[in-house]
């Protein structure tokens, strides 16, 4: 497992941070929510980080973030 840890922030104020090291759940991602902090209820956390990703779910599930409006909200989601 290597290292890795980034944090992508998108036009539309949302943001993403990559994490894998020793201890982590393979590769995690979290969602930045545009006051900075994490946002963890929407459908890419899904109440969480997201663990044991592979690079081609790490690309899907940033491109989702980086499509949100500024605003976003997700009333149809719900942690199941």
């Amino acid at each position: 497992m290597g290292h890795r840890m980034s944090k992508t922030y998108f036009a539309n104020g949302w943001g993403v941070s990559i994490i894998e090291f020793a201890f982590s759940r393979g590769t995690e991602l979290a969602v930045i929510g545009p006051d900075g902090e994490m946002h963890y209820d929407n459908p890419v956390a899904q109440g969480d980080t997201r663990g044991w990703l592979t690079d081609e779910e790490v690309r899907e599930l940033t491109s989702e973030v980086a499509s949100w409006s500024e605003d976003q909200t997700f009333p149809d989601w719900e942690e199941e």
